[in-house]
């Protein structure tokens, strides 16, 4: 659940906490107060644009942070797999947007993608305002709504394996059937490319093989000579002596101290294994200077063919000899398909029918989840809409065979409703009204109650065009979400619905130094009283609207004087 809500300079909010209840709680203030702040705030941490004009004025950063405990197990997993453990099962998820358009997005305080904090953020909190009631309008979206409902996922995830399988064959087969002209063209341009890598037969590693020759053929002459005098220098020099005819001397000449130097003959054999290191050292340098041929520029010129013919290749086939030879595995292994079009043809036909016949099954035992899935969900969305004072609607999910498979079955899923007694079933998108959507959405998430995976549901203005009887009926049924283990925060202008709150924030704006700040804070039972009077008479409270008031909480299956959970 959401345990604590920060919010800095994010429009007219410049420092404040939200503090929600674990159960029920409504946000309640007058228009303009900064409630649809905080529900922003909220929104920056489910990953929506950060638009700067949320900044508040004169201010250079912006932070929201979202502090939540006793996370569900799929949030708790889905972050492990981050490499982010739950702290005492809680998580802190945090946004920054700065005046440059910068955002950063951090999970326990560890930078992530904000593609992964939406991620994670949908498996904690759901918000369900105006623009989400919308969704219901969207046929498109209520396939998910029932899939959710009819527990299919496992077969769905077999139908899709099917289905990527069976449009690769497709795809292989329109290749095939292709025009004869353009096969034909195909076959002759992979045979010629082929045949060009062919020809070179490059190798790996030759190129810089090639590279160091190239080196000692232009520097054939310098080498030669260098090389020439190291081996004089060290071994053997006709016109003098060497360093080894010299040290070959020194060792006889110890040796004839033999009797008069106790170390001699260690001596001896020091300038030995010196003498042999410097003969080593010449025939190395002697063997890796001989270019081995006697008109170096004829090889030279054969190098630089062979480097301009691998270059060649390079630029056409791959940067490197490995993707050159891939480039030719490929190239021979859709030349041999081309080649034997048709037999292969015929295979593919074999293989996509009888895949096609798997994806039939897998298809059946999805259709039949979601038809019994529909029936009991048409029954239970049926049964709350008769409490929200919506008794003589009818809903009902229509499940129609598809003409072909689609990537999530062969079926397509419409909510339809008919919202008076002898009128037909019409889709939503015709007939239902701001009121009866937010109604139907209510009655989704209660009929979704013990499916429900995120630990917090936020509704923004459920109570918008509905009146006080049904707001009543809103607020018990909210009351009961919440009665089942969900939070829920509920921003309302219903009396009603705040009565039933088990904790009451209230949002104000006040005037600081000539600015305008919001601030939000936990109601005393007494203060509820003159809250939802304000909100039953307007500005001017009554005894009248206190009455009122006092009779909607003592109606309030909520205790009132539920002490402060700060």
């Amino acid at each position: 659940m959401l345990k604590e809500l920060y919010i800095n300079n994010i429009a007219i909010i410049k420092s404040e906490r939200v503090c929600p209840g674990a159960a029920l709680t409504v946000l309640t203030g007058e228009t303009g107060a900064g409630k649809s702040i905080i529900i922003d705030s909220v929104g920056l941490i489910m990953g929506e644009r950060a638009s700067r004009e949320l900044l508040r004025t004169g201010e250079e950063k912006a932070t929201v942070s979202a502090l939540f405990e006793a996370v569900g197990a799929e949030a708790s997993a889905f972050a492990a797999s981050l490499g982010i453990e739950p702290e005492d099962g809680a998580l802190l998820l945090q946004r920054d947007i700065t005046d440059k358009g910068v955002s950063a997005a951090r999970v326990n305080g560890r930078t992530v993608p904000l593609s992964i904090m939406r991620e994670l953020a949908e498996k904690l909190i759901s918000i369900h305002g105006q623009h989400a009631n919308q969704t219901l309008l969207n046929e498109e979206n209520h396939m998910g709504y029932l899939d959710a409902f009819a527990d299919c996922e496992s077969e769905k995830a077999e139908f899709a394996s099917l289905y990527a399988h069976h449009a690769d064959i497709k795809k292989r087969l329109s290749e095939l059937v292709r025009d004869e002209q353009e096969k034909e063209r195909t076959i002759e341009l992979l045979k010629y490319q082929i045949g060009d890598i062919d020809a070179v037969k490059p190798r790996d590693g030759e190129e810089e093989e090639l590279k160091e020759k190239r080196v000692k053929l232009q520097n054939a002459e310098k080498i030669a000579k260098h090389a020439k005098l190291i081996y004089r220098a060290l071994y053997r020099n006709d016109k003098g002596f060497s360093a080894c005819d010299l040290i070959e001397k020194a060792e006889e000449a110890l040796d004839g101290l033999s009797g008069v130097i106790a170390d001699v003959p260690s001596f001896i054999e020091t300038l030995t294994d010196f003498r042999y290191r410097i003969e080593d050292i010449a025939e190395t340098i002697r063997q890796e200077c001989d270019i081995g041929v006697k008109n170096p520029s004829e090889l030279l010129d054969k190098i630089e063919d062979r480097l301009d013919s691998i270059q060649r290749l390079r630029r056409k086939y791959g940067g490197t000899t490995e993707e050159i030879l891939a480039y030719r595995e490929r190239a021979a292994k859709k030349l041999k398909e081309l080649e034997g079009a048709d037999e292969l043809a015929e295979d593919l036909e074999n293989e996509l029918a009888d895949i096609r016949i798997q994806m039939k099954a897998a298809a059946a035992k999805i259709t039949k989840k979601r038809r019994d899935a529909a029936k009991m969900l048409e029954q239970k969305v049926t049964g709350e809409l008769a409490f929200l004072d919506m008794a003589k609607v009818r809903f009902h999910i229509e499940v129609t065979p598809l003409p072909d498979f689609s990537a999530a079955g062969a079926d397509k899923i419409g909510f339809l409703v008919s919202t008076n007694p002898g009128e037909p079933l019409l889709p939503l998108s015709k007939i239902a009204s701001g009121g009866e959507l937010s109604r139907m959405m209510l009655a989704l998430k209660c009929a979704f109650a013990d499916k429900e995976h995120t630990g917090t549901l936020i509704f923004d203005e459920i109570d918008t065009g509905i009146s006080g009887r049904t707001s009543h009926k809103i607020g018990v049924k909210l009351h009961e979400v919440a009665e089942n283990g969900t939070q829920v925060i509920c921003v309302t202008h219903s009396p009603q619905i705040a009565a039933v709150a088990d904790t009451h924030l209230f949002v104000s704006k006040t005037e600081t130094d000539g600015r305008t700040e919001s601030a939000v804070r936990e109601l005393t039972p007494q203060e509820r009283v003159m809250e939802i009077a304000r909100i039953i008479g307007g500005a001017k409270v009554t005894e009248q609207t206190l009455a009122a008031a006092r009779e909607l909480l003592d109606a309030s299956p909520a205790v009132i004087t539920t002490p402060s959970h700060k």
